[in-house]
């Protein structure tokens, strides 16, 4: 038989009966799934709650820094190329009957996969699944396992009107069992006391800064960005283009850059975490996604008080209200892209509005107190045996 190894943290214990609540993801890398998750096992009230993480791969980046801070974090160091779906299934059902949580959490597709399947018969008080994207690839074997699958799940949490419309149309999801729980930031964590020049000096840029992050991967739309950047260029004239963040697409980016001439324009910072201080250095902040449900990044930058110029996708657009608090574009295209970002270059008094404005959005509706609150909510319901969303759906 396999063996597992199980990290106990060393956090203090709390007294009384706690709702323990395990977290289920492919790995911990530096992502926004993975950082919502990270927020949610930070900032739970550890007075309610024991909250812990598992990973079906390594535990990454964020993984580790959760557990040099404590916290237990379960890596089953699997994956999900090479090992068969019997034995991931069969592991992480060791896992529960090892730490049997009251509620499993799982986010992501292959998470949601493997550990709703496990969870069968175990007796859990609660099985949630977190859908984190809209459905740009809609294979019909991921539809049919989601749809099989959601009644075996107490909740499907949607990150955005749009996730929650997909999971509602092509996986035939029960709305009585659907929630919308909008991802929350942390908005005192940016407030950092550097100023602009300060921050782009540190980071070795003058002038204009535009930025953008994300994962290098084809859903961010890098190659857009970097195609509309010479037009931004011969516009606006200093100006240089920050990408944080890291992935299999960055060694083409690379190459693209050099042939589009603008090698010494770009800047690859890599993986960051002092992304406060990448956004105090940034100007401007343009998501080129092709599709998205609602990115961490977004709600960050808008928070750090920039304006952004991003797609007309997923749940972007029930953030951004054209030309208030940032501006829309066309998805796949780079000559608008390239428009607005000249636009909001020449008008730094429209770029001050719009980041205003962009940083109220964020405090009335996507905090990261409001995220949690709903979150120990839903959790308590279960656990007490309570469905709020089947009573409301109840005419």
């Amino acid at each position: 038989m396999d063996k597992i190894l199980f990290f106990t943290g060393n956090r203090k214990p709390q007294t009384g009966k706690r709702l323990r609540v395990l977290h289920l993801l492919d790995s911990l890398p530096v992502g926004g799934a993975e950082a919502l998750v990270a927020a949610v096992v930070r900032g739970l009230d550890a007075g309610r709650f024991d909250v812990q993480a598992a990973t079906i791969g390594p535990a990454g980046v964020i993984g580790e820094e959760l557990r040099r801070a404590g916290y237990p974090v379960h890596a089953l160091g699997l994956s999900l190329k090479k090992d068969p779906d019997l034995k991931i299934i069969h592991r992480i059902r060791q896992l529960l009957k090892h730490l049997r949580p009251d509620i499993l959490h799982t986010h992501l597709y292959h998470p949601n996969y493997y550990g709703r399947l496990a969870a069968l018969g175990m007796g859990l008080k609660g099985v949630v699944a977190s859908i984190h994207n809209v459905y740009t690839r809609r294979k019909f074997h991921r539809r049919l396992w989601n749809f099989l699958l959601s009644w075996t799940t107490d909740r499907i949490v949607a990150v955005s009107p749009q996730v929650r419309r997909d999971v509602l149309v092509y996986d035939a999801v029960p709305p009585s069992r659907l929630d919308l729980l909008p991802n929350g930031i942390n908005l005192a964590a940016l407030d950092i006391q550097v100023s602009r020049e300060a921050a782009k000096a540190q980071l070795g840029v003058n002038g204009l800064c535009l930025g953008a992050v994300g994962r290098l991967e084809e859903q961010k739309g890098h190659a857009l960005l970097l195609e509309a950047f010479p037009a931004v260029i011969a516009e606006v004239g200093d100006i240089t283009l920050l990408l944080a963040g890291d992935g299999k697409l960055r060694p083409n980016l690379e190459r693209q850059a050099e042939d589009l001439g603008i090698t010494g324009r770009v800047k690859f910072l890599g993986t960051r975490r002092d992304m406060p201080l990448v956004y105090r250095a940034m100007d401007i902040m343009a998501l080129p996604s092709l599709w998205e449900g609602l990115p961490l990044a977004l709600l960050e930058a808008m928070g750090a008080g920039l304006p952004v110029v991003a797609s007309r996708v997923g749940g972007v657009k029930d953030v951004i209200s054209d030309g208030i608090n940032g501006r829309l574009i066309p998805a796949g295209d780079p000559q608008a892209l390239a428009a607005a970002i000249v636009e909001l270059s020449r008008r730094p008094d429209r770029r001050t509005a719009m980041g205003n404005a962009a940083q109220e959005t964020i405090k009335k509706r996507f905090s990261q107190e409001v995220m949690l609150q709903k979150l120990a909510e839903l959790y308590q319901e279960l656990a007490e045996g309570r469905n709020s969303s089947q009573e409301k759906a109840t005419p």
